[in-house]
């Protein structure tokens, strides 16, 4: 099942650059986490705080009415070995939002991405997939670009791209990113999903890939037929039920491309 376009509205978040002169809060403890937690059960705190990364830090600070159980947004500064502030970025978090900012380098070019869990919601047979702002800087820029995805777990795809995996038990939403100077263009959609389980063990039997239509697509100058072919046979896809048989599903008529 495709993850709902609406998710994709429900926050709003701004980067901008700030006067030179001014100054991020330095008294700030060191996060008791530093990496992200996106994962079905993962928790971690939502503390005032700040992290490094390569010459840069960043001081997170969260607001909080006592009307909600937890923070409803975060400011994230950024300052260069000067101190002076390069970015400021915000955030709107939901309530349910499993953990606080962090930071890791889930495209392995070298550099880590700053993210920010926005909520937790039950996708695709009732597993949690958390909502997240990934913020990515381009080789030695120092202005980060916002992506905002859906998963529980984000990791490089062995072929190039960027993969969000999310969904739940039978289906598998994979969602492809190309590392751009803007962050991550979605490329393309995967859905994985089981079409025969054991009775005994429900270890699955058979699976399908189809992919699904995306702006993107001109990325990689696709078509929603080539990419299908080429995506779903790719490490990442592969590594969804690999003992499991692939059956393909005829979907394309004359005019498919």
């Amino acid at each position: 099942m495709r993850l709902p376009a609406a998710l994709a509205v429900l926050t709003t978040a701004m980067a901008g650059v700030v006067s030179p002169h001014a100054a991020a809060d330095t008294s700030l403890p060191s996060c008791p986490q530093s990496n992200p937690v996106i994962t079905p059960s993962g928790k971690s705190p939502q503390v005032d705080c700040t992290l490094h990364s390569g010459d840069l830090d960043f001081a997170v600070q969260y607001w909080r009415v006592p009307e909600l159980p937890k923070p409803g947004a975060v400011k994230v500064t950024v300052t260069d070995p000067s101190g002076a502030v390069v970015q400021t970025i915000d955030e709107l978090l939901e309530p349910s939002t499993p953990g606080g900012v962090g930071l890791q380098d889930i495209d392995g070019d070298g550099r880590e991405e700053l993210i920010i869990p926005i909520s937790q919601n039950l996708l695709n047979g009732g597993n949690p997939n958390t909502r997240f702002a990934v913020w990515r800087a381009h080789d030695d820029s120092r202005h980060y670009e916002r992506t905002q995805m859906v998963g529980q777990a984000v990791y490089p795809s062995g072929d190039g791209y960027l993969v969000s995996n999310g969904g739940g038990l039978s289906s598998r939403d994979l969602t492809f990113y190309l590392p751009t100077g803007a962050g991550y263009t979605l490329v393309v959609v995967l859905t994985i999903e089981v079409l025969e389980a054991d009775p005994a063990t429900n270890k699955a039997l058979t699976v399908n890939c189809r992919a699904h239509q995306e702006d993107g697509l001109h990325a990689v100058d696709m078509s929603i037929r080539q990419a299908e072919d080429y995506f779903c046979n790719s490490p990442a896809a592969k590594a969804i039920w690999p003992d499991a048989e692939r059956v393909q599903i005829k979907r394309w008529g004359v005019f498919g491309n």
